[in-house]
């Protein structure tokens, strides 16, 4: 069941991850939970082509309808397969569902332009880096980008139509699915699903694997608190992330403590007296080089560098 956008990984009993392939433009991880008389699918990754996969490889493992879409948040690594799962019903927190909405439909030419921008960037990138894991980082990213550029006159938006604020709980035959949030951290609103009967945790974004967790659009503190929140309230096992292997909850505190020095390295930054220029050399934080998409380290650090410039001159 394997293909070339992901791998499959079983969690638990009857709980699957669909791990996204470095470079072939499924970008963020899905999962397929089997409850017993039902489906219910977490994300749809980033491509139409991968969720129509994605789809498939649900009914073929469980041979059961797919009732239940569960978007995490908002991103486009994690819903633009949406479009694919049309017979099922769309569950997200109220705010990712009014932000999808807002965003009203595709257009076409912006977001092509968008994404062309970014590959130039990218391009520029690579063309001043000497490090081999950054290249082959940048290299999947570029890959990625050209795939998504190109699905774009196909992407149609799917809006979530079942929302909840903090909880909302699905009984199967065999299992349950709790989808739970407890504000926005990765993202301005974030949800997790917990199996308890398994003690597993899918995360999205709030949770990765060895990759490095991207900021903007969210909040590093509150992504903290969530994530202590979490170890606290939830008995768990094992973990599909939104980006990396499925792993053990260990990989909740390894993006606690990234998050933690992130944010104590840009703050000793902000207060130098350097500019931007002269940190942004000093590359990826000690620790971190081998992570996947070192290059976004770079975005993390300039936009919590400017916040907190911002809030530094009130």
């Amino acid at each position: 069941m394997n293909n070339k956008y992901f791998t499959i990984q079983q969690a638990a009993e009857g709980i699957w991850g669909a791990i996204s392939v470095p470079g072939s433009g499924s970008l963020g991880n899905a999962a397929i939970i089997d409850i017993g008389d039902l489906t219910v699918v977490v994300d749809t990754t980033n491509l139409p082509h991968s969720g129509a996969l994605l789809r498939q490889t649900a009914e073929q493992l469980t041979n059961k309808p797919i009732k239940y879409v569960i978007n995490t948040h908002f991103h486009g690594d994690h819903v633009n397969g949406n479009q694919e799962f049309m017979e099922s019903d769309f569950i997200s927190t109220v705010w990712t569902r009014d932000l999808l909405s807002e965003m009203g439909k595709v257009n076409i030419d912006l977001m092509q332009q968008n994404i062309q921008k970014l590959i130039n960037s990218l391009h520029q990138v690579r063309s001043q880096e000497k490090n081999p894991h950054m290249l082959t980082e940048i290299g999947y990213d570029l890959s990625v980008q050209r795939a998504l550029y190109d699905a774009i006159p196909s992407l149609r938006r799917v809006i979530p139509t079942i929302t909840f604020d903090d909880k909302l709980v699905i009984k199967g035959a065999k299992r349950t699915v709790e989808v739970l949030s407890y504000g926005g951290g990765h993202s301005l609103s974030d949800a997790v699903i917990y199996v308890p009967e398994e003690r597993t945790l899918i995360a999205g974004d709030l949770i990765t694997n060895k990759t490095i967790p991207v900021m903007p659009h969210g909040n590093p503190y509150a992504w903290i608190r969530i994530l202590r929140r979490i170890q606290r309230d939830l008995k768990v096992d094992t973990v599909i992330p939104g980006h990396g292997d499925v792993s053990t909850p260990d990989k909740i505190l390894d993006v606690i403590r990234f998050l933690e020095k992130t944010i104590a390295y840009v703050s000793e930054a902000a207060t130098s007296g350097k500019p931007e220029s002269y940190w942004l050399n000093e590359g990826v934080l000690n620790g971190y080089e081998d992570w996947h998409l070192a290059q976004y380290f770079r975005w993390n650090f300039r936009w919590l560098f400017n916040t907190m410039l911002v809030q530094n001159n009130r």
